[in-house]
C-alpha cells in the first residue's frame, strides 16, 4: 500500500465532534482476548460474542450497520468512530499477524469510500508512541492518515 489509509487517523480537536464515538482503552488491548473484551464492552457488542476473530468481525459489522438503520439522515449517515486511547498498546503483546487481522477486519467494516468510511479508528496517545504505532501499522500494511506520514 504506497498511499495512507483515511480512515486511521490521529485524535484531534477537530475530530472530537463525532456523532458515534465509542472509546476503547489500549492499555486494555495489549492482547487479542484483552481487544475482544474492550472492545466488547465499549462498542456494545451481544452476551453471546464468542471472544475470536470471527465473532469480532460479525460483531463490528452489525455496530457499523447499527449506525447507518439508527440515524434519521439515510444520505448522510454518521461514521462510527472508535477512539482507542492509549493507542501505542494496541496488540502490542501479540504477534504482527494480530495486528494484520484486526486491520484487515476494520477496513473491511470502513468500506471502500476513502472520503466517508463508515468506521474512523482515532488513535490517541503522546507523539513518540504513535509515531511508533504508525510504524507498526505501516509495517502491517496501513499506514495511518498522520500529519507527515508520506509512506
Amino acid at each position: 500500500m504506497t498511499s495512507t489509509t483515511a480512515w486511521i487517523r490521529p485524535l484531534t480537536e477537530a475530530t472530537t465532534g463525532v456523532p458515534l464515538r465509542r472509546d476503547v482503552h489500549g492499555s486494555r488491548c495489549r492482547t487479542s482476548q484483552g481487544l475482544f473484551t474492550a472492545w466488547a464492552v465499549g462498542l456494545g457488542f451481544p452476551d453471546y460474542f464468542g471472544h475470536n476473530w470471527d465473532a469480532f468481525r460479525d460483531c463490528l459489522h452489525d455496530a457499523v450497520s447499527n449506525a447507518y438503520i439508527d440515524t434519521p439522515d439515510q444520505e448522510n449517515p454518521p461514521q462510527l468512530a472508535v477512539i482507542v486511547h492509549e493507542a501505542g498498546n494496541l496488540l502490542a503483546d501479540e504477534p504482527r499477524n494480530a495486528l494484520v487481522i484486526l486491520l484487515n477486519l476494520l477496513s473491511e467494516a470502513a468500506g471502500d469510500d476513502n472520503a466517508a468510511p463508515r468506521l474512523l479508528l482515532l488513535l490517541d496517545d503522546t507523539p513518540d508512541r504513535l509515531s511508533r504505532l504508525a510504524q507498526r501499522l505501516t509495517d502491517a500494511g496501513y499506514p495511518p492518515a498522520f500529519p507527515g506520514n508520506h509512506h
